[in-house]
């Protein structure tokens, strides 16, 4: 694929890319970028043991160092991860949910019966006693009651950074009381008080104000997310120091975080933030808007953004003093949610008149122009399309990016995943395998880490 061909004029939307010999360094960055193999896996000599339960949190965790290299092998019970088989309406490959063949690339896989095998408790100790990372999910001081937690291990161990994923954390009067509580996605999201603020307004006819969930388990991939970043500055921090630390994640924490401006802001102007669907608490245009053919998302929140908007859509000048009533941002922002409705329901008159894609190529036609502009004064307002995971998926944006990744194996059959969440030039992420049979590399780990061979049975 030619992304600089010899007869096509390249469209430059930034003063900063340079030309000739820049541009040349450009394309070889580019070629690094699109050819993740071959290259060197910067945890290749860590070892990480996830010893998370029915809790996707770790288990992205896990998956994010093992893209990078890391050799993480995931313990669970003889019967398996509870994950196995949480699954959207039930749909499985070989016995097992998708969300957790997404989820379990490069990993080993072994089983131990921590909670029932007083023998397999004293194997986990010992590996760990080799790992680097250990990722636990357990209610809060359920491993150190096993004597396998991090005050133990630690003692023989120093380097070790265990990273713990709960609720609400390793303390607290409120993990104190709900020490039992499993982590969950959608109680992370509860608690946090994202849900509270997602839906239409308060005023509007049930069932669309009622509070609405993020995604697709957001509040488990924001703690793994959290717990990966985290997990990664300890081990920075180790070799610099060579000590290890505790990692604690609270899913209400890593969750709260993105629900923190609402709360700044209704703290400032001392009036509680309510629910507000469309509208948004800081920016405006910032938002969603029908058009002809379904819907589109627009971002022109600064001044001068909103000045061109206004003119893509024909609103400059309309009723004589439109552009004069939305001047400035805080004429805008929904303090008052009526006053920005009137805003939100003048401009969808004049988005309802436009597909979809005349709505893009109207911002983007304007962009280039204010890209050429010498007084950079003329705003450049964002319109996307809000496409359906089908229509998406069908982007040759994903193609050009090698975004995604066909795996055949041969328990699973072909599986098409993700080709690495990030874009890197030297020391990218990959995706070597995904077969997660249960207890496929307990021989491996045995061998490789002198641990005691597996018995048949034993009492506990």
């Amino acid at each position: 694929m030619k992304l600089f061909g010899k007869k096509s004029k390249e469209v430059v939307y930034t003063r900063y890319s340079g030309t000739g010999s820049g541009l040349s360094a450009w394309r070889e960055t580019i070629e690094k970028l699109m050819q993740p193999e071959g290259k060197p896996e910067t945890l290749d000599d860590i070892l990480v043991i996830d010893v998370s339960q029915g809790n996707f949190a770790g288990i992205i965790a896990a998956s994010l160092f093992a893209e990078f290299g890391a050799e993480v092998i995931k313990i669970e019970p003889p019967q398996g991860d509870p994950a196995r088989w949480m699954t959207p309406f039930g749909k499985t490959a070989a016995g097992v949910g998708i969300p957790f063949i997404v989820e379990g690339r490069n990993k080993r896989y072994m089983t131990l019966d921590l909670p029932n095998s007083a023998r397999d408790r004293q194997i986990f100790g010992q590996l760990a006693q080799k790992a680097a990372v250990v990722i636990e999910t357990c209610p809060a001081g359920q491993m150190d009651g096993w004597g396998i937690g991090y005050r133990q291990i630690s003692v023989s161990n120093p380097g070790l950074v265990y990273i713990t994923i709960t609720p609400y954390g390793q303390y607290s009067h409120q993990a104190e009381a709900c020490a039992g509580m499993p982590d969950t996605d959608i109680t992370t999201q509860a608690g946090s008080g994202l849900s509270a603020q997602m839906g239409d307004m308060a005023t509007a006819p049930e069932p669309f104000n009622w509070p609405l969930k993020a995604g697709m388990w957001m509040g488990w991939y924001l703690s793994g997310l959290s717990a990966a970043l985290g997990g990664t500055v300890a081990l920075y921090h180790r070799q610099r120091t060579g000590e290890g630390q505790m990692v604690d994640v609270a899913g209400m924490d890593a969750y709260a975080a993105i629900t923190g401006m609402p709360v700044a802001v209704g703290y400032t102007w001392e009036n509680a933030r309510p629910r507000i669907g469309v509208l948004d608490f800081i920016l405006y245009p910032y938002g969603h808007w029908k058009c002809k053919d379904g819907y589109v998302a627009i971002a022109a929140p600064r001044d001068h953004d909103f000045r061109a908007l206004v003119k893509i859509l024909g609103l400059w000048g309309w009723t004589g003093k439109f552009e004069n009533d939305w001047r400035y941002t805080s004429d805008r922002i929904p303090d008052l949610l009526e006053q920005a409705m009137r805003l939100h329901r003048q401009i969808e008159a004049k988005t309802m008149r436009y597909t979809a894609d005349e709505l893009v190529s109207r911002a983007l036609n304007y962009a280039r122009k204010a890209a050429r502009s010498k007084w950079r004064g003329g705003g450049v307002p964002i319109i996307m399309k809000v496409m359906t995971p089908e229509k998406a998926l069908a982007h040759k944006q994903w193609k050009e990016r090698n975004s995604f990744k066909e795996i055949e194996d041969p328990a699973l059959g072909k599986v098409i995943v993700t080709a690495g969440f990030v874009k890197m030039s030297e020391s990218p992420p990959r995706i070597k395998w995904i077969s997660c049979d249960i207890g496929k590399d307990d021989e491996y780990v045995r061998s490789k880490y002198g641990l005691p061979r597996a018995h048949t049975a034993e009492a506990p």
